[in-house]
């Protein structure tokens, strides 16, 4: 079998060595529902009371709350579906765990160069033209670099940890795939298999019928032929009514002597 970074990547049924991914969309989705939702309830209460909000900044917000209360729902189907292995529910979280994955990374990386680029201006202001010490100029320039690192450090975790999130609902998705795959092949077989023998049986049975109706087994025995006037046919009159007592004329059941005296009787003139 060739390799594949497909199969590698998410055809496994295991994470952390160890772990089922069915266990790891269920802590997955149980953290997703803790921490989007204090999110949006955070983002909410914000847009609702800040007056002094910017259109921009405002609407920013309310994309961010949307996005938040999006992945509470979704965690909470995710969750659903992990215990009840209902696969449109796992793949509408993995969805959107994609999703919220690429905008994580774009709204990383738009911070990542908002930062650099005040960094790099608020540097000037404050540690060149601002302070006359070469040593605090030194110091002030590395807190903002230490500023920038810890940024970077703590965006690079979380967008790995969700990536590794994802490739594991991604695995238990081809998992419920690949069972229920293999399900219906298994039904399939039995039903084929049913029908097979269902058909082997009629067959057996229909062999049967070539059977002649006369005994076989006799030497001599020939088909009844009633156009042959040298083959006696069968005798009918002996049928089940044979059983039942024949009528008899009373007259013909007379004695002789009875039937003497009534000739004799006329004879006389």
């Amino acid at each position: 079998m060739a390799f594949s970074f497909r199969e590698l990547f998410f055809g496994g049924t295991t994470f952390c060595c160890c772990l089922r991914v069915r266990l790891g969309v269920m802590i997955m989705s149980v953290l997703g529902m803790l921490f989007a939702g204090i999110l949006s309830i955070l983002l909410w209460f914000e847009v609702s009371t800040a007056l002094n909000l910017t259109s921009k900044e405002k609407a920013a917000l309310v994309i961010a709350g949307l996005v938040e209360t999006l992945l509470f729902v979704a965690s909470m189907l995710g969750f659903v579906g992990a215990v009840v292995r209902k696969q449109l529910f796992v793949q509408i979280y993995a969805y959107f765990i994609y999703v919220h994955f690429v905008l994580n990374l774009g709204v990383a990386a738009f911070l990542l160069y908002t930062l650099v680029h005040v960094s790099t201006t608020d540097q000037n202001k404050a540690c060149q033209l601002a302070i006359q010490n070469a040593d605090a100029q030194n110091q002030c320039t590395n807190l903002f670099r230490v500023g920038l690192g810890v940024y970077g450090a703590v965006a690079a975790g979380v967008l790995l940890a969700e990536m590794y999130g994802a490739i594991i609902v991604a695995r238990y998705v081809n998992q419920i795939q690949r069972e229920k795959r293999n399900t219906r092949a298994s039904r399939i077989s039995r039903m084929s298999a049913r029908a097979s023998a269902r058909y082997s049986s009629i067959k057996d049975a229909s062999e049967h019928d070539s059977i002649p109706l006369h005994a076989t087994n006799t030497p001599h025995a020939e088909d009844f032929d009633p156009y042959d006037d040298n083959v006696e046919g069968p005798d009918f009159r002996r049928t089940s009514l044979s059983t039942y007592p024949a009528y008899e004329d009373p007259h013909a059941a007379a004695s002789p002597n009875v039937k003497a005296k009534d000739h004799n009787s006329k004879a006389e003139p």
